[in-house]
This record gives structure tokens, sequence and C-alpha cells, in this order.
């Protein structure tokens, strides 16, 4: 390694990021775990899995702590299934932070035992601070709140992204009764949807949320067409009337249509960027397709005052969202997940956008893992990517030693500082 590239490298791992999406959930949480090693396959590897053929009932077996099946039993059910995930990124990124975190140098039925006392003994209060902060040396992790969870985080090391997709998505009076008892008001109206939706949002503004995440791609196409109140109230009404799921997504997309866009009008008015998931979806059996980038065109069209992050590089369509972001001064790419997904797309991706979008404008570190340890090992990961990356740059002259470092730093650090109001 040339000694420029060693000092990008060092300045790189010296950096405080700023990582801009996970799913961590309160320590408490982490802390109660009793399932060690086998508390890690909610999802990623647990995909792979799944897709090299273990059954989903092995799966659910092997990961239920109450089902009283020892460490060994539970890893013969993935036993024929791991050498096939283990080799992809997914099993590779665990492999690494079981061995940086806890030491591991196998992972087999002779060793699972083992390492799932050590992590059982690790995670005791103050191991976030420890995995986050002194080991992966994160000043901020941008953590998702589900419809449900209160905002309310550690703020030394977090701010919240809730998700308010089910003021979108209602499609039975059960649906709209749940609204109407987290409101605390009847939610008999789309005026009264409206309300209610506004209202939490701005609770959730005096508690510091950062930004908005909309997660619909999961659920249906990323295309929101522009559509009058009426209609939206039309199908509001018919979602009032109906005692079960008997309504069409055809019923429903007036009224998740309107919902989405206000959302995001609201979201403008109070300076709250959006971060919208597109590409790959986590899991297996999913309408890839729904979640296009491009979809979101209109959107972007009508809602110049937003601003609009594009998750997970729009993985398989980087390009796509390189020319969205090139192209509309209020949507930015963000490449979190992706250094699980594949480093050497990550890094090809990254590449990329160096070219095409304005510096200020890229993320290159989010790790979208549900446990701090794949965040630790997920965003190592996007720095070693940076420093390749950077460092290639560099070698072929495309930038100096100081816009390496200047770059750097915006893409791990500043950018989302700066987007997110974090200072």
């Amino acid at each position: 390694m040339s000694t420029s590239r060693e000092a990008l490298r060092e300045y790189v791992f010296s950096l405080s990021i700023i990582d801009t999406h996970e799913h961590i959930p309160d320590e408490a949480v982490a802390c109660a775990d009793t399932l060690g090693f086998f508390n890690f396959f909610e999802h990623y590897v647990s995909s792979d899995l799944v897709s090299a053929g273990m059954p989903r009932a092995s799966l659910e077996a092997m990961r239920n702590p109450d089902n009283g099946l020892s460490q060994e039993e539970r890893w013969a059910l993935m036993a024929p299934w791991w050498p096939h995930a283990s080799t992809t990124a997914y099993g590779r990124a665990m492999i690494e932070y079981m061995h940086e975190l806890f030491g591991a140098d196998d992972i087999d039925g002779d060793s699972v035992a083992a390492l799932s006392r050590r992590i059982v003994a690790a995670r005791q209060p103050g191991w976030y601070h420890t995995v986050l902060r002194e080991r992966a040396g994160i000043d901020k992790a941008l953590v998702i709140r589900w419809p449900g969870q209160p905002v309310d985080v550690d703020r030394e090391l977090f701010r919240a992204v809730p998700i308010l997709d089910h003021y979108a998505t209602p499609a039975t009076r059960a649906d709209l009764e749940a609204l109407e008892k987290e409101a605390g008001h009847a939610v008999q109206t789309l005026d009264q949807l409206m309300a209610a939706q506004e209202a939490l949002l701005d609770a959730f503004a005096a508690k510091g949320i950062v930004a908005v995440k909309i997660f619909l791609a999961y659920q249906r196409t990323l295309q929101f067409d522009r559509c009058s109140k009426a209609e939206a109230a039309r199908a509001f009404d018919r979602v009032w009337l109906s005692q079960r799921l008997d309504l069409a997504f055809e019923d429903l997309k007036p009224l998740q249509d309107f919902m989405t866009r206000r959302l995001v009008g609201l979201a403008a008015e109070r300076g709250l960027p959006v971060q919208i998931h597109t590409g790959l979806q986590e899991g297996n059996g999913n309408h890839l397709e729904h979640s296009r980038p491009t979809l979101l065109t209109d959107l972007f069209l009508d809602h110049p005052d937003a601003r609009f992050v594009l998750f997970h590089a729009g993985y398989p369509w980087a390009g796509a969202v390189a020319a969205l972001a090139k192209n509309f001064p209020n949507v930015y790419a963000d490449l979190c997940w992706m250094p699980a997904v594949s480093p050497a797309f990550a890094a090809r991706t990254l590449d990329e956008w160096i070219e095409t979008i304005p510096a200020n404008k890229i993320f290159a570190v989010g790790g979208d893992s549900n446990y701090a340890e794949g965040a630790h090992g997920h965003c190592n990961r996007a720095r070693l990517i940076a420093c390749d990356v950077l460092g290639a740059k560099m070698a072929q002259g495309y930038l100096s030693g100081t816009e390496a470092k200047w770059l750097a730093a915006r893409i791990l650090r500043e950018n989302a500082r700066e987007l997110f109001r974090l200072d």
C-alpha cells in the first residue's frame, strides 16, 4: 500500500461517522437475549439460508427461544445450509463481526454453544456504547421506529426516524379503529385521518426525529399518482364500511397515494427529509419491480421543496438512482445496506456515483441491521469500501490526496450531519 493510501486509510478510520440507517432495538432488548448466536437470524443470513433451500419451518424452530432446543440442536437445523449461505456477503459479514467482537475463529457445531455464551455475557448495559461508539466509531446512527413504537431513543448514540405508512394503508374499519386508539380521537372521515397523521408527526418532531421513512415498496408499487382529496375520501369511505379484507389494491390506491403525498408535504414543511426504501427488499419472495426508483419521478416533480433520500442504491438500479440524484436538486443517493449485500457492487456504485452525483448528495455508510453488532460489521465494511474506491481514484489521478480525504469526510459524515441537522 502506498504512503498516500495508508494516510487515506488512517484518516478514514479516524472519522467519527454518521450511520444513516439502522433497525437496532433498544439496548434492553438485546441485553434480554438468551439465544446468543441464533438471535442473529431475524434477517439477512436467514434469507440466504431460505434461498439456499432451508425449510422455513426449520428456520423458525432454530430461532424460536421458547422451544427448549439446545444450541447443538439449533445448529443441526441450519448445518446443511450454512456452507451455502456462508459464502454470500451476508454470511461473510456475520463471520467477520463474530470474529471481531466475540473472538470466533470457527462457527460450527463444536463451537456454537461457547460462542453463544460469550455473546450473552457481552450483552450487558453499556454494550451498545462499546460496540457502536468505541469499536465502530459511530457518532450517531439514524434508527427506524416502526408504527406504534415510541421515538424516544438514547440520543447519545441515536436519532429516530419513524415509519408513518400505517396512516396511508388502512384497509378495514379495524385498521381505522387501531388508528383511533393511537390518535386518541375518532378517525371516521378523511379529514380526521389527515389530522391524526399530522398530530402524530408534530408530536414526533417535538421529540427530535430527524426524518421520516416510506417503507411501502414491501407492500405495493412506489408509483404514487396524483390524486384528489375527493377521490381519497371516496376510498376512505369504502374502508370505513369494510369489515374484512375485501378491498382490492385498486380500491385502496387513491387513499394510499393521497396520504403518502400528504406526508411528504408535511415533512417538507417541517424541514424533515424523506427516506424511501428502493430496490431489493429483505426477505424472500418479494415483487422487486414495486421498488424501482424511477417510479418516484412524479413525486419528485410535484414536491420540489421536499428532500428525498433513496435507500439501498436502488439495487439493482444504482444507475437510475445516480441519474435521479444528478437530475433533481432534492434527491439524494444512499448506499446503506449495500456493503452487506455485496461489497463489490457497493464499490462499483460508489465509484460511479463520485463521477456522476455532486459530492454533497452521497451517503456511503448505513448498516441497516437489527443488531448493534451487525451495524459494527457493516459500517466497517463501508469504511473499507470508501478507502478502496477513493484510493483508486487517487491512483488514477482523478482525485488528489487532499480531495480524497475531503470527499471521505463528506460521504461518511458531513453530508448526513448537514441534511439531518445533527449539530
